[in-house]
């Protein structure tokens, strides 16, 4: 008898993987299982045993090892349980087999091990809209795959048909309405290209994997992309649409091209899936961005070279302007002839001599409005709507910027004089033509063809108590608004040299300064615009470090009211400038995290990151710089009250402090301690900083 399981014991589980396997659309996927019970029935060490137990399970077995992906998992326990089981070949020789599929296996997770290295994988550049999938029932940790579609469509003549390969019932329920859902807003979408539709299709929806466990609604956005690329093939249209890269999606879509959240456990496996393949950019709605944030940074911790990132959307027309995920280019003439003659090719010799004389009449795109801001590098490329480059700028651009929030602080298009012609809003010009000029912190306004508009430098002198500031500022684009019957664009001025900040205003058709200069001591880091009261009156909120308190915090403040400046102690407090009429002001508390590092101040590494469906602000801080530790505040729209978020890097680190009895209970992820935060937060009354629990 072995030492450890009786025979009885092996019979039980035997029983219970039958029931697993008969219980299941894909048994593959139960190799943890499998696993298990081939290593329980062969450390017997025993002929009889192995084969009287492992007989009946050794083709199934053979299927599900062929079947196991390095992508998508962290196989490698897998891939230890397997050489185990193929120490005992020779007690049982059926397992043999184990030999060539270890092989293959470390063939491809050494190909995983060079992507988590950072290492590129050499990858074509335009690839099928992939999403990652889940199998839940997987005790033993997760189990990803990263999943595609191909796509058939042909002509239908009575209704709109979908065929769904692999077929099963269930997974039809599943996943039918996504499909129409999806179908719909390309069929939408491809209006833009296509003058006259078919009023039916048969689509046929081939799943590349064939797995089947679709659940929720993780493959819309995939199957959205997938079916208007098929579209435009199939109409051998003007236009094709490639993804670049290697390009993952998950969330469901509104046929008006909104998508939908997924939620925070389901994010943050699909997180994991993602990061063990060769996906270079996840896409999601941007409500998931905080879960997906903390779980890729504690991902980061172990594989600090793993170089995935994540760009968070809300609708799909976001998407489609990103010319570094979506490439919508003209097919040469060639091409489309090719294919016409393939499909029509009894009338395809004057299609293609009509079709040359109309391309040499029309081949130029006269679009030229300003719709699409690239960058690739130090490089800026405008472009219009059909993704023809109008122009180009070298900018100033610290690192490559692949973030639609940060590109906005740099450049952003505007229509300045309401003629349906967008200008373009520059900052972040290269230095060496800055510094021949002298223009540090100028603003330029171009207009379709690069000529200048107008230009501002900020170039304001303050005085503190502490003495007078010098007048080097840095500058960033916030956002533009309509205001007091004038378009206005507001900007951030930040001290390169100390600490002095504030948020202005410029009349966006003539480039001059409007009155009403809110200034802090310390730098502003971002702002959101948005009617929090429901008054139909935007707000402002803004993201702030404050020198003089040594603390980081969230401002509000009506937009007319935008003028003077905010509290702070006597040394940091400006001289001959009144304080400003806040809505509200508000200091974070330093955690003892922070305080046993010797942190100044904690860092502000994401603010502002408006979650709707929620109806809350995020702002994620940094208690110890250098380090991948976090937590957030979530802001409610009443702006006064908050939820506290403990990433688990932040939960870790400071719990070994607390066993190690180097900071004091209560443990970190607990109601316990995220009270304590929310009960030193401070909130200016207009006169002196208070409690919470002293506002109402």
């Amino acid at each position: 008898m072995h030492d450890k399981l009786s025979v009885y014991s092996l019979e039980e589980l035997r029983i219970s993987l039958i029931k697993k396997r008969n219980n299941s659309t894909f048994p593959h996927l139960l190799i943890v299982d499998y696993n298990n019970f081939f290593q329980s029935a062969l450390k017997f060490n025993n002929v009889n045993v192995a084969e009287a137990f492992l007989e009946e399970f050794i083709n199934e077995y053979k299927y599900a090892v062929s079947q196991i992906e390095s992508f998508g998992s962290d196989i490698e326990y897998i891939l230890n349980s397997l050489k185990e089981i193929y120490l005992f070949q020779n007690l049982f020789s059926p397992i043999s087999f184990l030999e060539n599929e270890i092989e293959r296996i470390e063939k491809e997770i050494s190909k995983l091990k060079n992507i988590l290295d950072g290492k590129d994988q050499n990858v074509s550049s335009e690839r099928k809209a992939t999403f990652p999938l889940i199998y839940k029932n997987n005790s033993n940790g997760f189990y990803g795959i990263i999943e595609s579609a191909t796509i058939n469509i042909k002509k239908s003549s009575s209704e709109n048909k979908f065929i769904i390969i692999p077929s099963e019932k269930n997974i039809e329920e599943n996943i039918l309405t996504q499909c129409k859902n999806s179908w719909e807003l390309a069929l939408n979408l491809s209006k833009r290209f296509v003058k006259k539709l078919n009023d039916f299709h048969e689509v046929i929806i081939s799943f590349d994997k064939k797995e089947g466990f679709y659940e929720g609604n993780s493959l819309s956005m995939a199957i959205t992309f997938s079916f208007l690329k098929e579209i435009l093939k199939y109409y051998n249209l003007t236009y094709t649409v490639n993804l670049i890269g290697n390009i993952a999606f998950t969330g469901g879509v509104e046929t008006n091209g909104e998508i939908l959240n997924t939620g925070k456990e389901i994010i943050e496996h699909k997180i994991n899936t993602l990061f063990f393949s060769d996906t270079k950019v996840f896409v999601f709605h941007k409500d998931d961005e905080i879960f997906a944030r903390k779980r890729l940074n504690e991902l980061n911790e172990k594989y600090q070279n793993r170089k995935l990132k994540y760009e968070p959307f809300d609708n799909i027309d976001s998407i489609l302007n990103r010319r570094d995920l979506v490439d919508i280019k003209k097919q040469k003439l060639i091409v489309r002839s090719l294919k016409f003659v393939k499909k029509n090719w009894v009338s395809s010799v004057a299609t293609i001599v009509l079709a040359i004389l109309l391309a040499f009449v029309f081949v130029a795109d006269w679009d030229d409005n300003p719709a699409i801001l690239d960058v690739s590098a130090n490089t800026l490329f405008v472009k219009n709507k059909s993704g023809k480059v109008l122009w180009t700028k070298k900018m100033n651009f610290n690192t490559v910027i692949m973030n639609l929030r940060l590109l906005k602080k740099s450049a952003l298009l505007a229509d300045i004089n309401n003629d349906a012609i967008n200008e373009v809003i520059l900052i972040n010009e290269p230095y060496s033509e800055i510094y021949k000029k002298n223009d540090f912190t100028k603003i330029v306004c171009f207009d379709k063809t690069k000529n200048i508009v107008w230009q501002y430098n900020f170039r304001d002198t303050i005085t503190a108590n502490s003495g007078p500031l010098d007048i080097f500022y840095g500058v960033s684009l916030m956002d533009t608004i309509s205001l007091r019957g004038k378009n206005v664009l507001f900007c951030v001025a930040a001290n390169e040299n100390s600490f002095s900040s504030a948020i202005f205003q410029i009349d966006l058709k003539t480039g001059k300064r409007l009155f009403g200069t809110l200034w802090n001591s310390g730098h502003i880091i971002d702002g959101l615009f948005k009617d929090f009261d429901r008054n139909n009156k935007k707000e402002l909120i803004a993201a702030f470090y404050n020198n003089g308190f040594e603390q980081v915090g969230l401002l509000a403040i009506e937009l007319n009211e935008l003028n003077g400046q905010c509290p702070t102690t006597i040394k940091y407090t400006y001289k001959n400038f009144p304080f400003a009429n806040l809505k509200e002001y508000i200091l974070f508390p330093k955690t003892d995290f922070a305080h046993y590092h010797n942190q100044r101040m904690e860092g502000i590494i994401d603010a502002l990151i408006d979650h709707i469906e929620q109806e809350v602000i995020a702002i994620h801080l940094s208690p110890y710089y250098g380090s991948n530790v976090n937590y957030s505040y979530l802001l409610h729209y009443d702006l006064r009250n908050f939820d506290v978020v403990i990433s688990n890097l932040f939960r870790s680190k400071r719990d070994s402090l607390v066993v190690n009895g180097k900071l004091k209970l209560p443990f970190t992820d607990t109601e316990e301690y995220c009270n304590i935060l929310k009960s030193q937060i401070k909130y200016w009354n207009g006169k002196e900083f208070v409690f919470r629990k002293d506002l109402d």
